[in-house]
């Protein structure tokens, strides 16, 4: 309970961060750049311009919407029925009934549901934050490689007139009779192997700032100024101190802890959706016989009242598991052997990669992980309809 209600707490001061960057984005003066951006305001740029950051919020607003939807009950149903014989014999004999019907959860599974979506919602802000600290640790290291391009790149300029300089001298006393031609030739070649040092430094500036730039967001038609002067340096923490803050801040042993918060959220999802919703019809209903050799009979009214109650005997709804599975690392029969007997009511649906010929040469994808053996799978709970096609 105590994990649930930190959840809380997480997940309403990130949606306000969330939110405050939004608010940031849409200002006129937010991407104002006109003044040189030192370490800090590169920074701050990229935390607000950067698309793959831009994205990753996005999946928080879109998290945030299947939280609402998911607390939602079903929509109650009108139902209208009208039987007539007028087709056919034709002596005023009808039923007509109208009403309504409405499902009713008692598994708890919407609120279970709910839970699934918070934890959703508060790994989506922990997967943004973690985009936010691999960003800021790019974003540095290619600022800083230009400051150190920059400062190479003074070292050299002093370097060529300091060289320039004795290449003039040389050659005035070469002329004087003083040194030889060979010296001046070497004064030169140092000097021209410095310019050229110099002009490969230059370009690996031209790309550092073009990556930079795309790091934060600027188009090819923008320009990105620099304050690079050499930062002052700052004390170092102890080393426990730093292992400390990396297990209390980082997001992604964050993302750990809620990926297991999720399995378990899931598990007691599927274990009430074995029982699925009641079904409640209240209607009104009026209708008509026809006896042979009796008088016109009047209409009857009548109120009904419908309980649907499902039973989990055939089938207690334990969802879907979707399996791909590479043939020459993963013993694909065991696992389906091993399952039918742990878990025979969980439909399994998937398939075999088949692209390569041998092993190592199969692909498989599981969110930003690609793997070259062993199988990958997702679990569809039982609120995820599935249908399934057979392709070849």
């Amino acid at each position: 309970m105590h994990r649930r209600r930190s959840w809380l707490c997480d997940v309403g001061r990130r949606v306000v961060a969330v939110l405050v960057f939004a608010v940031a984005l849409a200002s006129p003066g937010a991407f104002a750049t006109e003044a040189k951006l030192d370490a800090d305001g590169v920074v701050r740029q990229a935390l607000l311009r950067n698309h793959d950051l831009q994205a990753a919020r996005a999946q928080v607003k879109a998290a945030l919407g299947r939280l609402r939807q998911a607390g939602l009950w079903p929509n109650p149903r009108l139902e209208l029925s009208n039987d007539t014989d007028r087709p056919f014999a034709n002596e005023g004999e009808y039923s007509r009934s109208a009403g309504f019907s409405q499902e009713f959860p008692i598994s708890g599974r919407l609120g279970l549901a709910e839970t699934v979506a918070r934890v959703d919602v508060a790994r989506a802000l922990a997967e943004v934050n973690e985009a936010e600290r691999r960003l800021i640790g790019e974003v540095a290291a290619a600022y800083f490689g230009i400051v150190v391009i920059d400062q190479k790149l003074a070292l050299r300029d002093g370097l060529i007139r300091s060289v320039g300089a004795l290449e003039a001298a040389s050659r005035a006393r070469f002329r004087a009779g003083e040194v030889s031609e060979l010296d001046v030739n070497a004064a030169t070649l140092e000097l021209l192997r410095l310019k050229q040092d110099r002009a490969l430094l230059v370009g690996e500036r031209a790309s550092a700032l073009r990556t930079l730039a795309g790091l934060v967001g600027f188009g090819a038609d923008q320009t990105l100024a620099l304050e690079t002067k050499a930062p002052l340096r700052k004390p170092f923490q102890s080393s426990l101190d730093l292992v400390a803050q990396a297990v209390e801040r980082r997001p992604d042993l964050r993302l750990l802890s809620l990926s297991a918060d999720r399995a378990d959220a899931e598990k007691a999802l599927a274990t009430a959706s074995a029982w699925e919703d009641w079904n409640v019809s209240l209607g009104v209903k009026r209708d008509r016989l026809v006896i042979e050799g009796a008088p016109r009979q009047p209409g009857d009214d009548a109120l009904t009242m419908t309980l649907t109650i499902p039973l989990p005997l055939l089938n207690r709804n334990e969802g879907t598991l979707l399996l791909v599975a590479d043939p020459f690392s993963f013993p694909i029969e065991q696992v389906l052997e091993h399952l039918r007997e742990s878990a025979p009511d969980v439909s399994i649906i998937g398939g075999m990669a088949s692209a390569a010929r041998g092993p190592g040469g199969n692909v498989l994808v599981l969110d930003d992980e690609l793997f070259r053996t062993g199988a990958v799978g997702v679990w569809l709970p039982p609120s995820v309809p599935v249908s399934v096609v057979v392709s070849q």
